[in-house]
């Protein structure tokens, strides 16, 4: 069985967020969260290459950016990958990340 590489390190990140392609817009709940993507809790997530424009919200703060599907499974979620993030976006990604990071700092 091969072994999963992940781009960078995800933190369990729990928001709402809205996907949508040219043609249709789903509902879905982030569940984890890194510089590189997320993976969203969904019953029906787009198919696996599908290109999407991801909006995230929490109480405070809204994050979108343009993304790719990199896996996907029916009735349980999907992965995507992040791409094109304009910068006032990456300040806010930056900013959830580093809340992380000095948490798990922290902790040690």
């Amino acid at each position: 069985m091969q072994r999963e590489r992940r781009r960078s390190h995800r933190y369990p990140f729990i928001a709402n967020a809205e996907v949508a392609t040219s043609s249709d817009k789903r509902v879905g709940r982030v569940m984890d969260l890194s510089f590189a993507g997320a993976y969203l809790a969904m019953t029906n997530p787009f198919s696996k290459h599908a290109s999407v424009v991801i909006k995230i919200r929490t109480q405070t703060d809204y994050f979108e950016c343009n993304a790719t599907v990199v896996h996907s499974t029916h009735g349980i979620g999907m992965g995507v990958m992040f791409r094109e993030i304009s910068p006032p976006f990456l300040i806010v990604l930056r900013e959830w990340l580093a809340a992380f990071m000095q948490a798990g700092e922290a902790s040690r």
